[in-house]
């Protein structure tokens, strides 16, 4: 099957599927178009919406937007996130529900929305640095690249009418959504009648020079996304190097990454449990391993996956700084952001399923580890090195 093909008639017949404008973010919109609104107002607005209301909560006490007690009432966690704030957060939550779904794309999807969702926190915190707004900088990077979920629908669509086309690694679908997100998120911008400078934005973020400063501003959050893909830990000099940003404005952008992965976890679908909608026993490869350049090193220690459900425990038998390789008794969602608590420490990453495969009754899962700090990446080190087996006589 010619898959560009199918994209392209998509696009010429005008047949792109696409969802409809948040119903909440459009409730919150309208709410705070009046100047006499109040936070009980902006609850009323949300109520009919549990799975938002349920986000909200939850990114309430993400280290994104934690400041003090935990919340755990709506109009608290309305003024702790700020008016302003909660409809382009509906909107994110409307981009994470179509993201989560099942179907032969799935590990495609989630790397797609947990690259758009990093991008749209770290315009969040670039946009003051160049006299922008930071909640039309966070939409920027949300919907840059929302054409390519269209995209996923698009070839999810074509590969249901034609079963016996052959599956390839996911990393082959790439290119064909390079080549035409900016097609399909031209046709979301015009159904959800986005405004033009955001419309600018996903027609001309690819545009050598940037022509405006929010698709530079969408450029290096680009840049800061795939350095986070590629390292575990991020520190100001190497985002200093792929921004080009001063040695300030890249401390505060690296003091915030560590808290990216928790935000993201808040948008992700609950009550299923760690290992639900993993894939059967095959080899999976979701992600290239990282090129570290050394030897994993035998370790002993255990992770806990902690869910809705019960709790996942996971052996891991060799680690470095910035991976781990671990048994489990059931597999993990592959390319989907997870967080591990190590039994009998204090200490918590966060880290993406790169591979599963089976292993007798087991699956051997390697992760990589995301958004680390240097602090955490340091006490990784020393736990590491506790954990190691003394060497063979």
């Amino acid at each position: 099957m010619n898959f560009d093909e199918v994209l392209r008639d998509a696009v010429r017949k005008d047949s792109i599927r696409v969802p409809p404008y948040p119903s909440t973010a459009l409730k919150l919109q309208q709410v705070l178009g009046r100047p006499d609104f109040a936070t009980a107002d902006l609850v009323a607005a949300m109520r009919t919406d549990a799975v938002f209301t349920g986000n909200l909560l939850r990114l309430a006490n993400s280290p994104f937007y934690r400041r003090g007690d935990p919340v755990t009432s709506l109009p608290v966690a309305v003024t702790r996130v700020g008016g302003k704030e909660l409809s382009r957060l509906a909107l994110a939550a409307t981009v994470s529900s179509a993201a989560a779904g099942a179907g032969p794309l799935a590990e495609v999807r989630r790397h797609v929305w947990r690259q758009s969702l990093t991008s749209a926190l770290v315009c969040e915190v670039l946009a003051p640095l160049d006299g922008g707004d930071a909640g039309e900088a966070f939409v920027a990077g949300l919907l840059h690249d929302a054409g390519k979920l269209l995209v996923i629908g698009c070839l999810e669509d074509a590969l249901g009418k034609a079963p016996g086309t052959a599956a390839k690694p996911w990393a082959e679908w790439l290119p064909l959504l390079e080549a035409h997100h900016v097609a399909f998120g031209l046709a979301l911008a015009a159904k959800w009648q986005l405004p033009e400078a955001l419309k600018a934005v996903v027609q001309h973020h690819h545009d050598d020079p940037p022509p405006s400063a929010a698709c530079a501003r969408v450029v290096r959050s680009d840049a800061v996304v795939a350095l986070m893909e590629a390292s575990p830990t991020v520190d100001a000099a190497m985002l200093a190097a792929v921004t080009g940003l001063p040695a300030e404005a890249c401390e505060r952008l690296a003091a915030r990454l560590p808290g990216i992965p928790g935000t993201i976890s808040a948008f992700e679908p609950k009550g299923e449990g760690p290992a639900a909608g993993a894939p059967k026993a095959v080899a999976v490869s979701a992600v290239a391993p990282r090129a570290t350049g050394a030897t994993l090193s035998p370790v002993a220690l255990v992770f806990e996956v902690r869910g809705e459900g019960p709790a996942l425990a996971l052996d891991v038998r060799a680690a470095d700084d910035g991976r781990f390789v671990a048994l489990a008794k059931a597999p993990l969602q592959t390319n989907r952001l997870v967080e591990f608590h190590l039994v009998g420490n204090d200490l918590t990453v966060w880290a993406v399923a790169q591979q599963v495969r089976r292993v007798g009754e087991a699956f051997e899962v390697e992760c990589s580890l995301f958004a680390m700090s240097p602090e955490l990446t340091a006490r990784w080190r020393q736990v590491r090195q506790g954990a190691s087996p003394p060497a063979a006589a």
